[in-house]
């Protein structure tokens, strides 16, 4: 199958990548082997000037493919494959002609490095066309080329800042920092081909700035770099959690000042050793498992249907309300009502913020205290009170004023959908759509299929979900339905620990060093106590005492220590930030009274008690992945694949461990079993799915 082709005309050749197996360009070994074959004939014969160009819409080249460097398990063999990269670049950089690459969309790594080799980059403007090189996130940098040539293009402090965070630029910003030569409008491309070819090859690159020079400056510079970096992950043991930034930063540190020829070699050998690494595979199969809810079955069949909804109506200014009407102002026209003026302005007040990130979008967000606008409404969702007969009356209510085909769309985290869909003319197109908070950041929606949700409205409302940009996991419309029901037992867990004595310090700081983004003490108190305590209650009706909150709990909420919405929970708290624990909670709990006797402090660890880490883990997590395995026996998610893209883009377990399945496939079947029954649970009749 022929991806690349090679066209001469008039002394200028096009080098056009186009697939029709993918939905991007990507650098396989097909796409490798054609271009090597079309450089044998470009350097045999050299025309006055070569284009390199996509085919394919919003796509230049996405990137090397992740599947061969998921396969590779030998580091010297991915050491050959960043040697084949750079040579297949070098190849381009020295021909004798000038080179032009014409980027038009996503333009990430591999395919970066790509364009870099090229004397120049034409950057389109369009908002598909993204410049990045985003290795970082999947565990190590660039090894075609680009921790050499992207500093010589933009200077080495923003070169560094790139490949760090692995952020993206558009047209108009990599023209101006210096990636792209010159950026314009698709109609305008065959002119800016034809001003750049008139420049001729391409001088020496820069080493920008000035005192990048001076030794001691630069040394203090990387140590800041590093020092930011790594304060990012300080919980964490960075070589087994995230080694490709300490990795990455020493590279780059090492190769100024190197022959290219050196700095290739040394960006090679670094690469090999990222590629290998459990992080790498875990974090590369996390990005899959993004891509798999992204590229489901459910969203594929709604496309259609869900891409003429664009006007959408969002009852509840409040702040998942607001984030919601945000997410999908990405798509259309949004309508934010609320009965109440004051709740309404503050909603609007909130999201200005983010208009500052995109003001286009927050123009699309109109305010409404009435009923108007439903008539037109493709969409309505709601996020008022976790009550089911306030969300029956609102539906009544809207159902009189939207047309037949509007989706209705429930943000519940603990309700039924089946009885929401109660007493509507049209029930089967009531679905659930539960964002996590805050919406407009958390990646996962649970969509929720009610017992009368028709299929098309289900596949419309994953379709429209992932066009919104979140990751939809469909889920069946059961108590707690995926992650909320996962996620009790693990807080219910910790608490168990609290009164058994252990310090919360302590089991979020075990948990902090797993890598959770937060321990479960301190996660119950960013919920929300109440919040915790209703849905406590709620799964404990359908599942038992694995569920329940303890009486203590009861009466810290009845008192008034809700978590950060209040300022006091297990912790304190000053505008939303977290200053220490909460001393008060001695009223509640013997086992945290703090200790009075000077040599009560000087006791060990093992006097007083205490768990290790890994104890801590256990106790708190594999509960989780006992109800996840229900959860799977159920059929509550449909595949051990969609459960695990849940816990890690809706609770963020540690993406570097890969998934809450995958991390406990790394123990042995017995091992695994040894500890669940040595900590008096029951071990899951279906374990095995661990091990398939």
């Amino acid at each position: 199958m022929e991806v690349v082709t090679l066209n001469r005309k008039d002394g200028v050749a096009r080098l056009h990548l186009s697939r029709s197996d993918k939905s991007v360009n990507v650098l396989d070994e097909a796409c490798m082997e054609q271009l090597e074959a079309h450089l044998d004939s470009l350097e045999k014969d050299t025309p006055e000037l070569l284009v390199v160009e996509s085919g394919m819409p919003g796509c230049f080249i996405a990137g090397a493919d992740l599947n061969i460097i998921q396969a590779i398990t030998d580091s010297a063999a991915a050491t050959l494959l960043a040697e084949r990269g750079q040579a297949l670049c070098r190849r381009i950089e020295f021909l004798s002609s000038p080179s032009i690459a014409v980027v038009h969309g996503a333009c990430m790594g591999g395919g970066l490095e790509l364009a870099l080799a090229c004397d120049y980059i034409v950057a389109v403007e369009d908002g598909k066309t993204k410049l990045a090189l985003p290795e970082i996130k999947i565990g190590i940098h660039p090894g075609f080329g680009g921790c050499v040539r992207l500093p010589q293009r933009t200077g080495w402090p923003r070169a560094i800042e790139m490949i760090l965070t692995g952020r993206a630029v558009d047209a108009r910003r990599a023209r101006r920092i210096g990636i792209a030569k010159l950026s314009c409008h698709p109609e305008q491309v065959e002119g800016a081909i034809e001003y750049l070819s008139t420049l001729g090859k391409r001088k020496g690159g820069s080493s920008k700035p000035w005192w990048f020079h001076i030794w001691p400056v630069r040394k203090f510079y990387f140590y800041k770099v590093r020092e930011k970096a790594l304060a990012r992950f300080k919980h964490l043991d960075i070589e087994e959690a995230y080694p490709s930034v300490p990795a990455t930063i020493d590279l780059l540190e090492d190769i100024f000042g190197m022959s290219d020829g050196l700095a290739y070699a040394r960006e090679a050998e670094s690469l090999g050793k990222m590629a290998v690494t459990p992080t790498c595979k875990n974090l590369i199969r996390v990005f899959f498992l993004g891509e798999s809810l992204k590229k489901q079955e459910m969203v594929k069949k709604g496309k259609d249907a869900a891409s003429g909804l664009t006007h959408t109506a969002v009852y509840g200014a409040g702040i998942m309300g607001g984030g919601i009407g945000w997410v999908a102002a990405r798509k259309g026209e949004v309508d934010l009502h609320d009965l109440n003026e004051d709740a309404l302005g503050h909603g609007m007040k909130t999201l200005s913020k983010l208009a500052r990130r995109d003001p286009k979008r927050f123009q699309r967000i109109r305010p409404v205290l009435d009923s108007s606008g439903l008539s037109s409404s493709d969409v309505v969702v709601e996020a008022v009170l976790e009550d089911l007969e306030i969300k029956k009356k609102l539906w009544a209510e809207v159902e009189k004023h939207v047309p037949k085909h509007t989706l209705l769309l429930t943000n519940t985290s603990s309700l039924s959908v089946t009885d929401q869909q109660a007493g509507l003319k049209r029930p089967g197109r009531l679905v659930g759509l539960h964002f996590f908070n805050p919406a407009p950041k958390m990646p996962l929606v649970e969509v929720v299929a009610g017992a009368r949700s028709t299929k098309k409205s289900v596949q419309m409302t994953a379709a429209l979900a992932a066009g919104w940009g979140k990751f939809p996991v469909v889920v069946a419309d059961k108590p707690g339905f995926l992650v909320n029901r996962c996620l009790m037992p693990f807080m219910s867990a910790a608490l168990r620990l609290l009164e058994n004595g252990q310090k919360m310090e302590h089991i979020d700081g075990a948990l902090k060093n797993f890598g959770m983004p937060m321990g479960a003490i301190e996660l119950a108190d960013r919920v929300g106590l109440d919040i915790c305590h209703h849905v406590g209650t709620h799964l404990s009706e359908a599942f038992g005492d694995k569920m329940a909150m303890p009486a203590w709990f009861d009466h810290m909420v009845s008192d008034g220590l809700l978590g950060t919405k209040s300022g006091r929970g297990f912790y304190l708290y000053e505008r939303d930030k977290r200053t220490e624990t909460n001393e008060g909670l001695s009223k509640y709990l013997s086992s945290q009274k703090k200790r009075e006797k000077e040599f009560d402090a000087n006791l060990s660890d093992e006097q007083r008690g205490a768990m290790t880490d890994d104890e801590i883990v256990n106790i708190s997590l594999l509960p989780m992945l006992i109800e996840a395995l229900a959860c799977l026996s159920e059929g509550v998610v449909d595949s051990a694949e969609h459960l695990d893209a849940a816990m890690v883009y809706g609770i963020g377990f540690p993406p570097f461990r890969g998934g809450l399945l995958n991390h406990f496939s790394t123990y042995s079947e017995g091992n695994l079993k040894e500890i669940i029954s040595g900590l008096g649970m029951q071990v899951p009749e279906n374990l095995g799915v661990l091990y398939e």
